[in-house]
Order: C-alpha cells, then sequence, then structure tokens
C-alpha cells in the first residue's frame, strides 16, 4: 500500500542574470543542500518558466536590465540582487549572501515580501544629516578600498607522474602480474595486482624520498608465481589504494597534478574511505564539497578557507585513486597547461571594533564569527566579497 503521508518536496525554479560564477556555484552548492524546498538553477534557453529570478544590480547596467527581465517576465518574481538598494520599488535581496538567512529571504520574496519602498527609502534619506551621510560614504569607502587591496595571491605549479614511483605503480596496478619495483637495482617495493596489496621493501623514510625523483628510467623485475610468492602477498599488509593514495601526497607536495588546470571542472565521485587512508588536512571538508558541487580550483579556492597545498594534495590524491572525476574537457594548449598560474582571494577581514560613540565600523557581517553557524556557513566558511 503507497504511503500518502510522505511529503512532496516542492520545486522552484530558479533563473540567475548577469550573476557570476562565484555566486552561481556558491547558490548551486546551497540550493543542493537545502532539502525543505528543492531550488533548481534553469537556464533561458531550457524553456522554463522561472518563478524566482535574481538579477545583480550591481552591474552599471542593472537596473535597466532588471526593468527589462521583469517585462519579458511578468509572472515571476524579479530580484534585484545587489549591495545597494534599487532607486525603484522592487523585492530586493542584499549581498553578501548569508547561507544561515538565504532560504527565509527567498521565502518572503516568493511570498511577496522583502520588497524594496522606493519613495519611502527617499523620505528616509532626506531625513538624515548631511553630515551622517558623508560619514558613512567615507567609511564604506575606507573599507572597499581596503577590501580591494586585501588580496592572497599564490602562485600554482603544475607535475605530471610520467617519470615518478607514482606514476610506475599506478602504470604496474593496471597489469596482472606481480612486479617488483627497484631503484638503483635495489628493490623499492612489489606490486600484487591480483589482491590489490603492495608490499615495501625500504622504510617510509626512504620511500618518500623517492618520490620527490622525476624523470627517473626506474626498473621493474617480474615476480614469478610461486609458493614463496603466495605468502609474500599474505606479508602484505598494505592496500594497493592508500599506497598509491600516500605516493601522491608525497609526490605533489602542494602542486596541482597533471591533467589538471585551475579552470578544469571537477566532481567528486564518492567519498574516499578515510579510515584506511593516511591523514590528509582538510580532506573531510573538501570530500564534504566535492561530492556534492563540481567546481573549478580558481572557485574553490575563493570559496573554502583552505590552504591551497592540503587542497592541491587533495586533488592530486583522489585523482590517482580513481575518486576525483574530470567534468569539463581540457581546451588549453599543452604550453598554456605548463605555465605557472595565480590564484587570488579575499584576505581574512579584521573584526571592527565599537567606536567611543558605541557605533560600529564594519557590515553586519562583523558579529558572524560570534554566532553558530549552520552546515552550509560550516562547509563555505565566512563570505567575502560580493
Amino acid at each position: 500500500m503507497m504511503n500518502n503521508s510522505i511529503p512532496k518536496v516542492k520545486t522552484a525554479y530558479v533563473l540567475l542574470v548577469n550573476v557570476d560564477d562565484r555566486q552561481t556555484a556558491m547558490l548551486r552548492m546551497a540550493f543542493k543542500m537545502y532539502n525543505s524546498v528543492n531550488y533548481q538553477l534553469v537556464q533561458p534557453e531550457d524553456n522554463v518558466q522561472p518563478e524566482l529570478i535574481l538579477v545583480d544590480g550591481d552591474a552599471a547596467d542593472g537596473e535597466a536590465v532588471w526593468q527589462k527581465v521583469k517585462k519579458k517576465f511578468p509572472d515571476a518574481v524579479v530580484v534585484f540582487f545587489g549591495r545597494n538598494s534599487p532607486s525603484f520599488t522592487a523585492p530586493y535581496l542584499m549581498k553578501p549572501i548569508r547561507f544561515d538567512t538565504l532560504f527565509q529571504h527567498l521565502r518572503n520574496l516568493q511570498q511577496g515580501n522583502g520588497v524594496w519602498l522606493a519613495d519611502k527609502a527617499a523620505a528616509q534619506k532626506e531625513a538624515a544629516s548631511e553630515q551622517s551621510e558623508q560619514t558613512v560614504a567615507h567609511t564604506a569607502q575606507q573599507q572597499q578600498n581596503t577590501a580591494d587591496h586585501m588580496q592572497q595571491s599564490v602562485s600554482v605549479v603544475r607535475f605530471h607522474t610520467q617519470g615518478t614511483l607514482l606514476g610506475m605503480v599506478q602504470k604496474l596496478a593496471q597489469q596482472t602480474e606481480d612486479t617488483a619495483i627497484l631503484f638503483e637495482n635495489k628493490p623499492v617495493l612489489i606490486v600484487f595486482p591480483s589482491v590489490e596489496k603492495v608490499l615495501l621493501a625500504v622504510e617510509s623514510d626512504a620511500l618518500q624520498q623517492l618520490c620527490m625523483q622525476s624523470d627517473v628510467e626506474w626498473q621493474t623485475k617480474a615476480v614469478p608465481a610461486s609458493a614463496p610468492t603466495a605468502q609474500l602477498h599474505d606479508k602484505a599488509k598494505l592496500t594497493l589504494q592508500s599506497c598509491i593514495w600516500q605516493l601522491s601526497i608525497w609526490t605533489a607536495r602542494g602542486r596541482l597534478i597533471d591533467p589538471i588546470t585551475p579552470d578544469t571542472i571537477i566532481k567528486l565521485k564518492a567519498w574516499p574511505n578515510m579510515t584506511r587512508l593516511a591523514y590528509l588536512p582538510e580532506s573531510m571538508r573538501l570530500s564534504a564539497f566535492l561530492v556534492r558541487t563540481p567546481v573549478a580550483l580558481n572557485t574553490l579556492y575563493k570559496l573554502l578557507p583552505v590552504s591551497l597545498e592540503d587542497v592541491l594534495n587533495y586533488i592530486a590524491a583522489t585523482y590517482s585513486i580513481g575518486s576525483l572525476s574530470i567534468e569539463q574537457p581540457l581546451t588549453h594548449s599543452p604550453a598554456q597547461q605548463e605555465k605557472e598560474m595565480i590564484l587570488t582571494r579575499n584576505a581574512p577581514q579584521a573584526v571592527a571594533k565599537p567606536t567611543a560613540s558605541g557605533e560600529q565600523t564594519a557590515d553586519h557581517n562583523e558579529s558572524d564569527e560570534d554566532k553558530p553557524k549552520g552546515l552550509l556557513a560550516r562547509l563555505m566558511g565566512r563570505l567575502r566579497g560580493n
């Protein structure tokens, strides 16, 4: 018998107009993690009537674009999305996005609330003193100038696995024959593909040093099937996956693995079994994000307050064991791919202190550090910028 008591999740189609890739990625991730309403992003060519449209009003033609969209979609709730309120009456969603209140605001907007009244706003502005307006404007300009210059920049270097111990182990893992890897005629490890195990012949410190070798012609020697070989299978306690995971981290050392580039869209196929793999900082946070949201490295670096070295080591490890997929074909030439690339993101901003008069010198986000954060806020960290 069908259970009719199970509630159905409502689907709300959302169209973004003039919204940049960073804001789109944040909203897409938020929508995927929200279960009460199925907010679904659509494109103009999808031939789907959107119920909610967010128009980025911060552009020079933002207000004009809002007017055009309003005429084109008269039955939809067309929201003016920006830092500054519109000069006309319209549903208004203020930047920056705060995930703990985002969906409450969206519900209010869909229900006809959250409308910015231009006439009321004008009256309020006239009642304010000119001196107060100048002080606020000066403070806002100083904050904006400071934010523009507070950028963290970091260089990204790429590497390929050809000629590395990692690349050799990956190659042997695809074969069927048990094979030993030698360096300078001394055994390093033995790969047993049939049982997906690896037997180490050197200490971990020496293995880590060997991972720093590149463009090496590694020596290999087939291990014939025999009773002693079967005993070696029993002695091999390290799984092939955990070995490749660790070799990837030691080989990457804060570099980006080939063929991924900073603008390659990547996504986690499934959570790696962290209980059986070497510890990697921020691996839980990165897994929770990438398993839900396809994203490029340059966007991921802006969204999560995680060190780039941890991110790049995680990408190398998950890609090497086959848990990370490339969602977008590569379009760059080999020469472009080999160049160093610079990633930037806003530096953490100091929390403003009250002045002698009790006024705060920062915006409403300054108190976020002292407030309990929900799941989305914890995953995203503190939103900065647009």
